[in-house]
């Protein structure tokens, strides 16, 4: 069995970190992500990931989002990684002026670098998007994201747990903000394949629409 004790903990961290969120805050809503991704090697500088998502939401009674995505990372000096993705989104509009789904594109573009010590590992990464819709004109949300991350080295784990935070300011459109507060385990079950179990809690800050909080929990399932 491939769920070990230490993912047990894992999950129990989630449920009471799960738990005082809703405690503390009432009118969060929660989420569910989950997605299949194949990645492959092209040569030792170039990585393409294919990958399939499916996300719920308003407490995960209610299809948000089918997303088709693919993404190149070019790593042309150690631990310095240069990434561009593409994102096909069916995006459920059920509280919008337009019901149903809506068909957007999101391309995004990124840099990665990662600092090593004895007792943690550290990651920042850097990206600028453009998410905009097929179906409308004027509809588009580009944005700045910030991600620091600190895995954490805990003895005898193979894949150590790792915290993160995330920021993203709208650059053009609503002047949105929201934050992201995360913790995810990856547990590998054989050589070539992989789970990572991932929660956080996220906030929108609006300028012109009413603020909103979510927790969202996430499951990947990946193959190379």
């Amino acid at each position: 069995m491939f769920i070990t004790k230490r993912a047990t903990k894992f999950f129990v961290v989630i449920f009471f970190m799960l738990l005082s969120n809703f405690s503390l805050a009432q009118s969060n809503e929660l989420k569910g992500w989950s997605s299949v991704e194949y990645g492959f090697e092209i040569n030792d500088l170039f990585k393409i990931d294919l990958s399939q998502h499916f996300r719920l939401k308003e407490d995960l009674n209610v299809v948000d989002t089918y997303i088709t995505e693919s993404e190149i990372s070019y790593e042309p000096i150690n631990k310095l990684t240069l990434l561009g993705q593409l994102r096909y989104y069916s995006r459920n509009d059920n509280s919008g002026g337009i019901q149903g789904f809506e068909n957007m594109m999101r391309y995004r573009f990124g840099i990665e670098k990662k600092f090593n010590s004895n007792k943690f590992n550290f990651e920042l990464r850097v990206a600028y998007q453009n998410r905009f819709s097929l179906d409308r004109k004027n509809r588009a949300k580009k944005r700045f994201r910030l991600k620091p991350l600190i895995e954490l080295k805990m003895k005898d784990w193979s894949n150590n747990p790792k915290i993160y935070f995330e920021y993203f300011d709208e650059i053009e459109g609503n002047d949105q903000k929201a934050y992201r507060y995360g913790i995810s385990k990856k547990i590998n079950t054989t050589k070539s394949q992989s789970i990572t179990l991932r929660y956080f809690y996220q906030k929108y800050k609006e300028k012109y629409s009413p603020n909103s909080s979510a927790n969202i929990i996430s499951l990947k399932y990946s193959f190379n």
